[in-house]
């Protein structure tokens, strides 16, 4: 590739091409198997994707090779030398960089900063002109619109993801892992990147990519990967699967789930539940309304920086109203915080469930539970019998895997995650959910 510089002197000793191989690798957390018995390989100058449901694998089969997990048996071989002791920085001496679902930076640090943090250049404490000049071939390459100067911590989830993205770019890595690095890209966005990899790929890169995006994976990928419930079943070239056999490789059945007709049952369904009028926000929101019936599904479209989410932190009492009106069950509403407008029926699933939505020192039970503690006490004294079978029959309902109550979420997948994070708003029983970027 003509503008991002070969790769440095660290990785070079291992070969210009970069090969890695798993025999018999298995993780397992606690008493839940996570990955069993997975043999693969994964050959230089190909994309080769990696799909499953939640809880599949991916992200934890993606992690051992990135070094941030250690197998509990198995081996990893790497251009035909077996690894011993694996991490992260050993990782990316050897070539291997990982681009996190779970974002990886210091958010006091600057866009530059976090980009080339361990590996900067520079006199004195003062990074060197070098540095910026390649952030700038980065940028132009990818045209990501990136500030080196701002802030990480004050950047959308989708600025903050194409950090990661650029950060691993900039690590000359020779196998580069990206876990759903689009969840949070517009369709440009999302091309632009499909564009770059292949352009890896023809300097004979390596690219493992996981997705839930099916139709990204046909687009991009050479071969496919597919795991179901921590099992190796098949890896194929692309042009021998469709969109139908990857679903049914994945479910294990047919792929004849669809999403159920809307029917409205009632008048009830008809009758406005929540109402804003002419909202204008501190944040920029400027004349905003709409009307959510019972029973329905409103959805919120626009780029990013639009105000759909800022929309949802107004109604949520995160930020404050200056002008308009809000309505609920068809009386005037006044939101003071989060907390008045939970106690009032109204939740909010974030968009960074790491920072404002799970407490990750906690486990399943305590995260659902928390909601609510009322629900599950008489007299103030917590009813732990009571609490195990609530939280357990929303586990059960949502299909939250493990299937455990006291399971460490911090090893959970994201879509796992995700769903405890949508449990422990089912505990309280709300009227109006508001969901940003759920999936």
């Amino acid at each position: 590739m003509n503008n991002i510089k070969e790769p440095s002197s660290k990785n070079k000793g291992l070969g210009s091409l970069f090969n890695i191989k798993t025999i018999n690798i298995s993780k397992s957390f606690g008493g839940t198997k996570a990955l069993d018995d997975i043999n693969l390989e994964l050959m230089a100058g190909e994309i080769h994707g990696l799909v499953g449901q939640n809880g599949a694998g991916k992200s934890t089969l993606g992690k051992i090779i990135g070094g941030y997990l250690q197998s509990s048996e198995g081996k990893l071989i790497l251009n035909n030398k077996e690894i011993e002791k694996w991490s992260p920085k050993t990782a990316l001496d050897n070539g291997v960089a990982m681009i996190h679902q779970e974002l990886a930076l210091v958010p006091l640090m600057s866009v530059f900063e976090n980009i080339f943090l361990g590996i900067e250049e520079n006199k004195f404490g003062v990074l060197e002109k070098k540095n910026l000049d390649f952030f700038y071939q980065l940028e132009e390459k990818i045209s990501f619109g990136l500030n080196p100067n701002d802030i990480v911590g004050n950047l959308r989830i989708a600025d903050q993801q194409k950090v990661e993205i650029m950060r691993a770019l900039a690590r000359n890595a020779k196998i580069i892992i990206m876990d759903e690095p689009t969840s949070s890209l517009t369709k440009d966005e999302i091309n632009r990147l499909h564009a770059l990899m292949l352009q890896l790929k023809s300097s004979k890169y390596l690219i493992i990519y996981i997705s839930h995006f099916l139709d990204a994976i046909l687009e991009v990928c050479d071969k496919v990967t597919i795991l179901r419930d921590g099992k190796l079943i098949r890896t194929s070239a692309i042009k021998n699967e469709n969109k139908e056999m990857l679903v049914e490789a994945m479910l294990g059945q047919p792929a004849t789930i669809t999403f159920p007709k809307k029917e409205f049952s009632s008048i009830e369904d008809h009758k406005t539940i929540f109402e804003i009028d002419k909202l204008k926000t501190d944040t920029g929101l400027m004349n905003v309304s709409l009307k959510v019936n019972y029973g329905e599904i409103v959805g919120l479209l626009g780029l990013v920086g639009s105000g759909r989410t800022e929309t949802l932190r107004a109604i949520f009492g995160a930020d404050k109203i200056l002008h308009g009106k809000m309505k609920y069950l068809e009386k005037n509403l006044k939101i003071k915080n989060p907390n008045d407008a939970i106690k009032k029926g109204i939740v909010m699933i974030p968009e960074d469930r790491r920072k404002l939505g799970l407490v990750f020192t906690q486990n399943t039970k305590s995260n659902i539970s928390i909601t609510n503690l009322n629900k599950i006490s008489n007299l103030e004294i917590l009813n732990g019998l009571k609490e195990k079978t609530l939280v357990q029959k929303l586990i059960n309902q949502v299909d939250i895997k493990p299937n455990v109550i006291d399971g460490n979420i911090s090893y959970y997948s994201g879509g796992n995650q995700q769903k405890v994070l949508f449990a422990k708003w089912m505990f309280n029983s709300p009227n109006l959910i508001l969901l940003d970027e759920p999936t």
